[in-house]
């Protein structure tokens, strides 16, 4: 029914019509108002079952440990190595990185470890008698997996920091488990280290044939270069020979001036005269070949472009020393790092024993009967109410009975006793 209210002053008319939400709520409600004694029951039901459940679930223990990935740092033992005055490339570069052969700090490198099939199947392994009242005997290796994996929950921070919390029925397991799962990452860690030492020390060792065939090809052009012009000291060398000419002309300016005190008095053809003429010339014969044979058989027009080339041996040889010397010594440090790889795993806080239990949960376990009970109240009810109402109608309740007579004879008769005759006494009074 709808009632039409007027407003005579503004002249709008409105319809108003009553709430249609309320009866449905009143019919479910009247449905369970007359099954209450049942709906008491079914309540009272699985408040016991709740309770008897939750009697009969072994408690939950949690253990939880905690450890960190270390940032990237230098080892003491990556120190430069300086085997002369001069510093080679090699040093330079070392001194400016910063560990680069530590792992970096990736958590999801290690929460991948964790849960990973080979990991769990060692835990499975390890802890397999313990794990008796989680796993059964007819279970298959993935559903002990999946089973060990349930028991793992993980957390990981950007900065390196993991966490790893281990459900078990037993106090100890749960501790013990956690542990082992971060004594398998610093297994890994230093396995990946370790291999990544090698790695590197396999490449110094190449780096460091190839730096032994160029040196040798250095020391031949050097020992070529020496046997050519005899060198064995230019510095030394070309200072005797400056020396023996300085004091060569002095002498020749010694015999020249005895010679023009001897023409004074003399005449050419003298033996006095001629034999410092003699010997004059023989000075500046030795005078001209010291100076076209300075160091062998270059002369002092020569002989700065032999200095360059001898210095550039001489130093590209200390250089390829240096290189050989530098990547040596590192490749026999690395292998000795190979052997204790450190990691850049660290656990800060270990995995203890429980003393409480941490479940199971109260609230979920009763929550849980309690609103299986309120759902199979409501549905018990809504359908009594349904079925009551259909049987009220003559032509289902007779199609019923001839459903329930197939069935069999007996039930389509009993049918008939509980829901027909009182609705024909019914008529009848």
């Amino acid at each position: 029914m709808k009632e039409e209210t007027s407003n005579q002053s503004n002249g709008i008319s409105t319809l108003v019509s009553p709430a249609a939400w309320a009866a449905p709520l009143l019919d479910v409600a009247n449905a369970v108002a007359k099954q209450k004694w049942i709906v008491l029951i079914i309540l009272l039901l699985g408040c016991v079952l709740g309770v008897v459940r939750l009697m009969q679930m072994p408690p939950i223990y949690t253990s939880s440990a905690v450890a960190v990935l270390l940032p990237r740092e230098k080892p003491m033992l990556d120190a430069a190595i300086d085997t002369s005055s001069v510093e080679t490339s090699d040093d330079s570069a070392s001194r400016s990185a910063s560990g680069s052969l530590m792992l970096p700090p990736n958590p999801t490198l290690y929460t991948t470890l964790i849960l990973s099939r080979p990991v769990l199947s060692r835990i499975a392994e390890k802890f397999g008698p313990r794990l008796s009242g989680h796993l059964s005997p007819r279970d298959r290796s993935d559903e002990v997996v999946q089973q060990i994996r349930s028991m793992i929950s993980l957390k990981s921070t950007e900065e390196g920091l993991i966490t790893i919390t281990v459900e078990s029925r037993h106090a100890d397991l749960s501790a013990d488990i956690a542990n082992e799962l971060f004594a398998e990452c610093e297994k890994a860690s230093k396995s990946i280290e370790r291999q990544l030492i090698l790695q590197q020390a396999g490449h110094l060792d190449k780096a460091l044939e190839s730096s032994l065939v160029r040196l040798r090809v250095t020391e031949q052009a050097m020992s070529s270069f020496a046997k050519t012009y005899g060198l064995i000291d230019v510095d030394m060398q070309a200072s005797n020979q400056l020396r023996s000419l300085r004091e060569l002309s002095t002498e020749l300016d010694s015999i020249n001036a005895d010679l023009e005190e001897l023409r004074l008095s003399y005449s050419e053809r003298s033996p006095e005269v001629r034999r410092l003429l003699a010997r004059r010339a023989t000075l500046e014969s030795q005078q001209a070949g010291s100076r076209e044979n300075v160091v062998g058989s270059v002369g002092t027009r020569d002989f700065g472009q032999l200095v360059v080339e001898y210095e550039s041996l001489q130093q590209k040889i200390r250089f390829e020393r240096d290189l050989v010397a530098t990547l040596s010594t590192k490749a026999d440090i690395y292998r000795l790092r190979a052997e204790q790889p450190t990691g850049n795993l660290a656990v800060i806080r270990a995995a203890t024993e429980p003393t409480r239990p941490s479940g199971p949960s109260k609230k979920i376990e009763l929550g849980m009967f309690l609103g299986l009970a309120v759902i199979l109240c409501l549905g018990w009810s809504i359908g009594v109410q349904q079925v009551q109402r259909l049987l009220a109608d003559e032509a289902i309740a007779l199609q019923v009975r001839a459903l329930c007579t197939q069935l069999h004879p007996s039930l389509g008769k009993k049918f008939s006793e509980l829901c027909l005759q009182p609705k024909a006494v019914g008529q009848e009074g």
